[in-house]
């Protein structure tokens, strides 16, 4: 296992502001966020609400201003005075918050506050309103990283979740993008994605150790990404998330310039399991990635065993990922034994490479045969088929007999509480 250097403490005066809105802005979103529906509405708003947001308002766009960040203060006020007059059980429009908002450089904050959708955080999961601060805190190996493998279009920043509100500081959300954010118009251009990879250390000994171990032998279980100190792990996960986003804007059909594509449902099931194969593999091939045998099991256990435990995962994208990747290593020897009657499986590492090679190329193939958007999408769903049959309605996929093995530890799983995490937590 990789050391990974010395991680500077978080700056006083950052926990300070910290427990600024701790004390004043946090505690009052979560009372307001309590009142909303999934999609963001009220029903039957009452004085009560329109008083409480106008306070959430007051308090951030104040802290905003005594920051020098004047276009977000004035963007929250023009998004919160045009809900109260369309009416609380109207759906929030937060564009011109999501649009003033930029990426922070490496070793400063950034806060922010509208209603967004907390993707795979604790229920209820919905676009509510929510806000975070957090430290950006790239991976010291970043630069030398860049140098070896250049992205094209870098517009990722690696976060320290410092305190948040109850979408974000419970569950299990690592991500923020544009598109989160409650708006009435549809993002065209991605200028900022945040992960809070600070988060990954607990959601992965919480969930993905328990779920694999559920369904493979203790001989064959991946271990090097389990039991890392907090700074390894953040180094090795912002590692993965460089190298992961980089795959995406590499090869024929780069997702830059076919976003739209990229958005299908069986198109991006394929784009997503590359880019991780791929990752994978430059880890394995590479000497000089760090963390590479822990980027290695991370990405194997969160990929098949943590993201199937989803309550919709036969709605779900990236549950779907993990389902097909299962069935692919079956397929490819990878994963050995009998599922029918609760045996553990064999997990064979290298296999497991080989099995992705021969993902990565099949893959590659099929883009380079295809000529045409709609071809991409028939192929693409044509191979995901053949290991992800239809479901029922309103239901992507079913899962097999043999599939349902990635699902045993799943009542145990549901049967934990939230996540909570402390401020500024590694």
């Amino acid at each position: 296992m990789t050391t990974a250097p010395a991680t500077a403490p978080i700056p006083e005066s950052v926990l300070t502001e910290a427990a600024i809105l701790t004390d004043c802005v946090i505690p009052l979103v979560n009372r307001f966020r309590a009142r909303q529906n999934d999609d963001g509405t009220i029903t039957d708003p009452v004085d009560a609400d329109h008083v409480l947001l106008r306070r959430i308002r007051e308090e951030a766009a104040a802290w905003y201003r005594r920051h020098e960040l004047d276009g977000q203060a004035q963007a929250l006020d023009a998004d919160v005075e045009g809900w109260l007059a369309a009416g609380l059980e109207t759906r929030p429009d937060f564009a011109r918050s999501r649009d003033a908002v930029t990426a922070p450089a490496d070793g400063e904050p950034v806060f922010f506050l509208a209603p967004l959708q907390s993707t795979n955080s604790a229920p209820p999961v919905g676009k509510r309103l929510d806000c975070f601060f957090a430290l950006r805190k790239e991976p010291n190996a970043l630069p030398r990283l860049a140098e070896a493998f250049p992205h094209p279009k870098n517009n990722c920043q690696a976060l320290v979740l410092i305190t948040g509100s109850a979408g974000l500081a419970q569950g299990a959300c690592l991500v923020f993008f544009p598109e989160n954010v409650a708006a009435h118009d549809k993002v065209t251009e991605q200028p900022y994605a945040m992960f809070f990879f600070n988060k990954m250390r607990k959601i992965h000994e919480t969930y993905a150790v328990p779920a694999a171990a559920a369904v493979l032998t203790p001989e064959s279980l991946p271990r090097a990404s389990s039991g890392l100190a907090a700074d390894v792990c953040y180094e090795a996960r912002a590692i993965w998330g460089y190298l992961h986003d980089s795959m995406h804007y590499q090869g024929l059909w780069p997702f830059d310039e076919h976003i739209s594509l990229k958005m299908n449902w069986f198109v991006g099931l394929l784009e997503e399991i590359k880019v991780d194969a791929k990752t994978v593999l430059v880890c394995a091939d590479n000497k000089i990635v760090p963390f590479s045998d822990e980027q290695i099991d991370m990405i194997l256990l969160e990929r098949i065993f943590r993201y199937p435990q989803a309550d919709d995962a036969t709605r779900n994208f990236d549950s779907g990922t993990g389902v097909f990747l299962y069935s692919w290593f079956r397929e490819h020897g990878a994963l050995t034994g009998s599922s029918a009657d609760g045996s553990l499986l064999n997990l064979d590492r290298a296999k497991a490479l080989d099995a992705l090679r021969d993902y990565v190329t099949a893959v590659e193939k099929l883009e380079a045969e295809v000529t045409t958007a709609d071809e991409y999408r028939a192929a693409a769903k044509t191979l995901v088929r053949r290991y992800l049959p239809a479901g029922g309605p309103k239901q992507r996929y079913a899962f097999t007999d043999d599939q349902l093995a990635l699902r045993r530890a799943k009542v145990e799983l549901d049967q934990l509480p939230p996540l909570e995490f402390a401020r500024a937590e590694w």
